[in-house]
């Protein structure tokens, strides 16, 4: 499908969820290892390289916090990132936007989760402290600390977190979490066996909203690629909602075009689709 004519002149803005999307996840892997050794296919790297020659703007968009956007990522030259579910908005190499939770909120919902038994792993910008309330060290991620209660996490943190994340093991401890707290989040199936939590309004759609406000554009010619429900908010942020073959099926219902599965580099055929390659 070729360009408009008409709009040709005007560069797109392009928004690219990572793990389901940019990058394929080995079933046979945990999530944690997925993260940290996944990574672009060669198809995709050249994608990217069109696209930055034909002059259109790219954003990593993507649930991890700024620390595990991976070298392989960083060096497909994307125009930006918006990281840690929309809470962090970098461009040109500096953090432009940041929004962190509450420290009293904060507070609150790690007590709750430590009295609940939950594991979890928070993450912000520049730290990762998993909650193991029940014994055990956290080695999933290289450069987790490990805290079992609030004290901990106060005396080994700087307590800047934008989210929390957690396997499906959890999902049925999160579901009981009491609604004074409940009301201050979002909660997403990530559909990998996992799923997040970040602040209540602060998910990737505020994020791509920060990105188009500075660039001073509105949502023409904007794109976005996504897989999970943590991608809605994105996709509902752009003109052109774009899910990957494997998406979940309500982001699959969600979007203008469905393309072909990431373990098929369907991001590269979704860009051809569009002329934007």
């Amino acid at each position: 499908m070729n360009e408009n004519p008409a709009r040709r002149d005007i560069p797109a803005v392009v928004f690219f969820d990572v793990d389901g999307t940019l990058i394929w996840h080995d079933p046979a892997a945990n999530a944690a290892q997925n993260v940290t050794n996944a990574r672009p296919s060669e198809g995709v790297a050249r994608a990217f390289a069109r696209l930055r020659e034909r002059g259109h703007l790219t954003f990593i968009c993507t649930g991890r916090p700024r620390n595990l956007v991976s070298d392989d990522l960083l060096a497909l030259e994307p125009t930006g990132l918006v990281t840690s579910a929309g809470a962090c908005v970098t461009m040109g190499g500096e953090t432009v936007y940041e929004k962190v939770i509450d420290p009293e909120l904060l507070e609150r919902t790690v007590r709750w989760l430590t009295s609940a038994g939950a594991e979890v792993l928070f993450e912000g910008s520049s730290c990762l402290a998993a909650l193991m309330p029940n014994g055990g060290v956290y080695t999933d991620i290289p450069g987790a600390v490990t805290v079992r209660s609030w004290d901990e996490l106060r005396g080994s943190t700087d307590l800047r977190f934008s989210k929390f994340s957690y396997t499906s093991d959890t999902f049925p401890v999160i579901a009981t979490m009491p609604d004074d707290l409940r009301c201050e989040y979002g909660f997403y199936d990530l559909g990998l066996g996992a799923g997040e939590t970040g602040m209540k309004g602060v998910d990737k759609a505020y994020g791509v909203r920060r990105v188009l406000d500075r660039l001073g554009r509105g949502t023409e010619r904007t794109f976005a690629f996504g897989d999970s429900e943590n991608d809605l908010p994105m996709l509902d942020a752009v003109e052109t909602a774009v899910a990957m073959g494997n998406a979940m099926e309500v982001v699959k219902q969600r979007a203008d075009y469905m393309t072909d599965p990431v373990a098929d580099d369907g991001v590269v055929s979704g860009l051809a689709h569009f002329g934007l390659i």
